[in-house]
């Protein structure tokens, strides 16, 4: 017996019914004005902690005096070497930084003797209930025991490398991975340090090799300074950085120590 006119059209409907996605309303206003505002921070040097695993994990900020809560900025997340502590790394860094830095956040938890494996990523993503972040305009700085974090933690994953325009290790390079095929968008890393110095001697070349096999944009800053963030290049990345953030060409290139400036 053949189902009526009526009967089929109505069955049609019901399978149209169940086959259309959901579609989620937006949320209202009251429900936007719910969400946790973030905190005001004031200018300058601020301490503050967030929840990592549980556990409450210190940093220490640089805010500028153009930060706002509603407005994301860039930030350059600052990881301190094995021993050292983010008020003392703040310090350090911001002489480096010139008159109108960005948002420098050091964080307390982030060398290879803090069992710190992970952390880098793990901050960033609890920094943002903090501070106003703008995406493609992160970088990271990490020197010695924090810089072989940052190759093992970000350089090395690529959904982490992912979300910073620039990642720079100093007195460091590759420690246990090798870099995944290029992501997209990738950050351009740099490498500084001292050819002589043994945290840097074999690590580099290792590491620009690895990075230039997958094609990454890779700069290597060579100096003679020893175990140590030479002012020169330093107050080099900070100039590449603010030209990158003003959408200007920037200059900075490899330059090796006691030569020309070679080839990128």
């Amino acid at each position: 017996m053949r189902p009526s006119r009526r009967v089929l059209s109505l069955s049609l409907l019901s399978i149209a019914a169940v086959a259309a996605p959901a579609v989620r309303p937006r949320p209202s206003a009251a429900e936007d004005a719910k969400a946790p505002a973030l905190p005001a921070w004031k200018k300058g040097v601020q301490e503050g902690t967030v929840t990592i695993d549980g556990q409450a994990e210190r940093f220490v900020a640089l805010v500028p005096a153009t930060y706002s809560p509603k407005k994301p900025c860039p930030a350059v997340l600052l990881l301190h070497g094995n021993g050292g502590k983010a008020a003392d790394f703040l310090t350090h860094v911001k002489s480096f930084a010139g008159k109108n830095p960005p948002l420098l956040i050091a964080l307390e938890r982030c060398d290879n003797q803090q069992r710190a494996e992970g952390y880098a990523p793990k901050y960033l993503e609890a920094l943002r209930g903090q501070f106003a972040l703008a995406d493609g305009k992160l970088f990271a700085i990490g020197f010695s025991g924090g810089g072989f974090r940052l190759w093992d933690d970000v350089v090395c994953k690529a959904e982490e490398a992912t979300k910073f325009r620039g990642l720079v290790l100093v007195g460091s390079a590759k420690q246990s991975f090798d870099p995944p095929d290029k992501p997209t968008p990738a950050p351009t890393v740099v490498l500084v340090g001292d050819p002589a110095d043994p945290n840097f001697k074999d690590t580099a070349p290792a590491a620009e090799k690895a990075l230039g096999e997958k094609g990454y944009e890779t700069i290597v800053l060579e100096h003679g300074a020893g175990h140590s963030m030479p002012p020169a290049e330093m107050k080099d990345v900070f100039a590449w950085i603010d030209a990158l953030l003003a959408g200007k060409k920037p200059t900075l290139a490899t330059r090796r120590a006691g030569g020309d400036p070679a080839k990128r």
